[in-house]
């Protein structure tokens, strides 16, 4: 055998040299100087002889260079698409090829990512662009180190922060391009091919944040442009294009923040620098400097600049939709709406000719490669309706506005689907809250309740509801356990890896990019792995972007009686509506004087979360509040009613009970009915499909001591949960007990959690409660499963953490519904230790008797407020702070006295019968 050795390696050595000669003969074929479909010909003869003859890897490198070096060439000099996406094909194979062997360097797999990303962009397939740069950001990261060339890994980045940008997942745009400056500035010394990427980085920084929000981020925007600008100023080479970018870019700002005049300048400059042959740069600039001539009311010169854009670049959308502004201020309402129709169409890139009162069907976003502009002019024509109505008061425009509103909706899911990035996707949330309620206002001139439920219902929590969905699609789907299972864990590396990061603080910079790196890469794999399952299976792809918003019949006949009653509200800084539902009547409401009502909202806040704070002033500024948002009209159809209230925006953080109804007599809302909370209904309604099996009834922790925390000790806990357990039997982890991996390891078992301990909001992003010996995070309650019926947070500002518009508050609270409770207690503000504890052992008592959980908790609160105590601890703040949210079904069988006193009759009646017959 081993004789044999010498020839084998012979025969391998010669395999290889026919096949690298091959290689150069395609190569000879591509750079010939002949007709091109003579060399067509060629290739496709190359290919045909050649297919079985070359070494695996030598043949990938004939199809990267096939689609690099003749494909893409062909696109470059012809933009014929077609070219471009035989280069996609070629370079697929390629990567086929390249990903099946056994060993290939990571530089060669790099090249052949790139240039697929690269042509995927080009062609606008811009989400498998992300995935394919994706991949290469991950694990091409040790890209032939000591290689002068530019990396592909940070060329990789800035094409995916770019496509980021596009896709409108901002935040991971912002991300990317971070790293980018990071990895750059680290370098001890830095080519200009490096230094022009850097520059690139600042300047799509500052794009970024302009498209976010302008008047937020201005400061941003300016200090990324002028380290642009200081970084070309440092070189000796020319860099006009980077200039008149941030020329651009700085006119832009200057615009959206009302400095037109010094704007123009910027454009004025820009265009002066352009080459006169560069019509897509030039008509962006034009179309620029045509809406800032528009703010200016020189609506001649704009109109005639506008359409200078558009004679530059007939395909360009944006100047359509300026064009539409001006005429819409000059009430030319059809020639406004056929402007943003155009912009529309061209935007779409499906060649739609659509006239000004039509839409297209929905089903055509998925061919725009450009969906954020596409949203902005659907939301401007759905916008210019309602102010058409205004000008004529033709109602027949409210209903085109509303389905101009019902179509940008259905724009946003799909943008926001396309992101796993949670900050993203919160970001396109706070984005619809403003479209949702404007479609309210058209609801309530139209008096359409149902549809107003609707919209109202799309503004709060659809975030929590999509991923409570998702677990549910999963069932539906028939997923395997196994898949199912490592789907969690994928999540949850997620989750606990950004809590370890969030939690480093101190660390050094070396350790922080370890643990963002390790964030990153958990990300990838999830990702990875989901698009696995979508194609595997489709129904689950299907199924978990299908959130069901409950249907406003449905909330009638389901959640609805004589008793019962549920008071929706939207709310922002300018508008706001009210919607009572009740099993007989829907009344639609505006609340007036939005200013002074968000001012006594803030006023009110203050007093409640201070036990000292003025109760005249409180008294006051609560009635005030009561006559807002609760008119009489609401008021009398909800007196002695079970009313669940859906709040929103700032109202989120005050208990309604606390509203005064009687300034002379001081009566509170309490008094006159039994309130509970819910994210929205549809979350109680998905809710309600599910039921858990539990082993044991009460887990209860207290640690009562903080001494590792440096917190106060907690001394009425104790008792609290001793009290809790007279009545409910269960698992008391009290002192050293109550710690965070006891809690883990029982947190699935259990109808009832209930902490007795410290909690805060801490920056709002990621609210902690305390244990014995650690503090457990908001993202580690997500990370972890709690099919509990209810958890009670007898803790401080559980219910506490930032307020993100359209979606919620980013509580404890919230973060236990996600991981699988029904409903939560929580408290609004520091709760004080002993009127705390009266209220909830109070509130266990009253459960025990078959009430509801929000008439064990206001019977509760009523107990204590009519109890003999001193007058100033009959302050709201000791007694109002717990509300419940979620679902309000009792926890124990209902002990009805009647059915007590027929149980006795019964069996006095089986007595005598029994003794009759014996004594016969």
């Amino acid at each position: 055998m081993r004789g044999l050795f010498p020839y084998v390696f012979i025969f391998v050595l010669n395999i290889y040299a026919v096949s690298f000669s091959q290689h150069k003969g395609l190569l000879e074929i591509i750079y010939m100087d002949i007709d091109a479909a003579q060399k067509e010909r060629k290739i496709d003869s190359f290919f045909n002889v050649n297919l079985g003859k070359i070494a695996p890897n030598i043949l990938a490198d004939c199809y990267h260079d096939l689609g690099s070096k003749w494909y893409y060439a062909n696109w470059e000099n012809t933009e014929d698409k077609s070219q471009l996406q035989k280069a996609i094909g070629s370079t697929l194979q390629a990567l086929q090829i390249k990903r099946n062997l056994e060993s290939l360097e990571q530089c060669s797999l790099n090249k052949t990512l790139n240039n697929l990303g690269f042509f995927y962009s080009l062609n606008e397939n811009f989400y498998e662009a992300i995935k394919i740069y994706r991949e290469l950001d991950t694990y091409g990261t040790e890209y032939c180190i000591g290689n002068r060339e530019k990396d592909k890994v940070i060329f990789a980045r800035d094409n995916l922060g770019s496509l980021y940008l596009i896709t409108g997942d901002y935040y991971k745009a912002i991300e990317t391009y971070v790293q980018i400056i990071s990895s750059i500035s680290q370098l001890a010394s830095i080519s200009p091919e490096e230094k022009d990427t850097l520059i690139e980085a600042y300047i799509e920084l500052a794009d970024i944040y302009f498209q976010m929000d302008v008047n937020k981020f201005s400061e941003s925007i300016l200090e990324n442009l002028n380290s642009a600008a200081l970084l070309i100023d440092s070189t000796d080479v020319l860099h006009t294009y980077y200039e008149n970018r941030i020329n651009q870019l700085e006119g832009n700002r200057l615009s959206e923040i009302g400095q037109y005049k010094e704007a123009i300048d910027s454009y004025l400059q820009v265009i002066a620098n352009l080459d006169p042959s560069d019509s897509v740069n030039l008509a962006y600039a034009y179309n620029s400097l045509g809406l800032a001539q528009l703010e200016l009311k020189e609506k001649v010169i704009a109109e005639e600049v506008l359409l200078n854009a558009i004679s530059l670049n007939p395909n360009y959308d944006a100047p359509y939709n300026n064009l539409g502004d001006l005429y819409r201020s000059n009430n030319e309402y059809k020639r406004a709406l056929s402007s943003y129709q155009k912009a529309m169409d061209l935007s779409l890139d499906r060649n739609l000719e659509l006239d000004f009162d039509e839409l297209p069907d929905s089903e055509e976003f998925q061919y725009a490669a450009r969906k954020i502009e596409l949203l902005n002019h659907i939301v401007t024509k759905a916008n210019a309706w309602l102010s058409y109505y205004e000008y004529d008061k033709n109602k027949d425009h409210l209903q085109d506005a509303l389905d101009t509103f019902t179509l940008a909706d259905q724009l946003v899911d799909q943008i926001r689907y396309t992101s796993n990035e949670q900050t993203s996707k919160l970001f396109w949330r706070e984005k619809s809250s403003a479209l949702y309620m404007k479609a309210v206002e058209v609801c309530y001139i139209l008096d359409k309740p149902a549809v107003a439920f609707y919209f109202m219902e799309r503004n709060k929590a659809l975030l929590l509801l999509e991923d409570l969905t998702q677990e549910e699609a999963k069932d539906i789907a028939n997923l395997p356990q196994e898949l199912t299972e490592r789907e969690f864990k994928l999540k949850r590396a997620i989750f606990l890896s950004e809590n370890s990061l969030f939690e480093t603080v101190d660390g050094s910079k070396d350790i922080i990019d370890s643990l963002k790196s390790t964030v990153n890469e958990n990300k990838y794999v999830y990702q990875e792995f989901i698009d696995s399952l979508n194609t595997a299976f489709p129904d689950y792809a299907k199924f978990k972007q299908k959130e069901a918003i409950l249907p406003f019949n449905e909330l009638k006949s389901n959640y609805l009686s004589n008793q019962q009653a549920v008071l929706h509200y939207i709310l922002n800084e300018d508008d706001g509506f009210g919607l009572l539902s009740t099993h007989d009547t829907s009344i639609l409401f505006q609340l007036d004087d939005t200013a002074k009502l968000n001012e006594d909202i803030d006023t009110m806040i203050h007093l409640l979360s201070n036990g000292r704070s003025d109760t005249n002033i409180l008294y006051t500024t609560s009635y005030s509040l009561f006559k807002k948002l609760i008119p009489e009209t609401i008021y009398t159809k909800i007196i002695g009613k079970q009313l669940t209230i859906i709040p929103d925006y700032t109202l989120q953080r005050i208990p309604f009970e606390t509203l005064v109804v009687d300034h002379t007599n001081l009566k509170y809302l309490i008094e006159d009915t039994e309130i509970s909370y819910v994210y929205s209904m549809s979350l109680i309604d998905h809710n309600s499909r599910s039921t858990w099996n539990h082993t044991k009834q009460l887990l209860s922790l207290a640690p009562v001591t903080f001494e590792e925390q440096g917190l106060a000790s907690l001394l009425s806990s104790e008792k609290e949960v001793a009290g809790i357990a007279q009545v409910f039997q269960g698992d008391i982890f009290i002192k050293e007990e109550a710690s965070k991996v006891n809690f883990l390891k029982q947190a699935d078992q259990h109808q009832i959690i209930h902490f007795a301990t410290h909690a805060d909001m801490g920056d709002g992003e990621n609210p902690w409660i305390a244990f014995r010996d650690e503090k457990m995070y908001l993202k580690e309650i997500y990370a972890n499963k709690n099919p509990s019926d209810m958890v009670v947070l007898s803790a401080c500002n559980t219910s506490s953490g930032n307020l993100k518009r359209g979606e919620g508050i980013m509580s404890l609270a919230r973060g236990f519904f996600y991981s699988g409770a029904k409903s939560v207690v929580s408290s609004l503000w520091p709760i004080t230790d002993g009127p705390g504890k009266d209220i909830m052992i109070s509130f266990y008592q009253n459960l025990d008797k078959g009430y509801s959980k929000s008439k064990a908790l206001r019977q509760a609160k009523l107990d204590y407020m009519n109890s003999k105590i001193v007058e100033e601890l009959k302050h709201p703040f000791y007694w109002a702070g717990f509300i419940v949210v979620g679902d309000n079904a009792p926890l124990v069988a209902s002990r009805n006295p009647i059915w007590i006193y027929i149980g006795i009759v019964l069996v006095l009646a089986i007595v005598y019968f029994l003794r009759r017959k014996l004594f016969k």
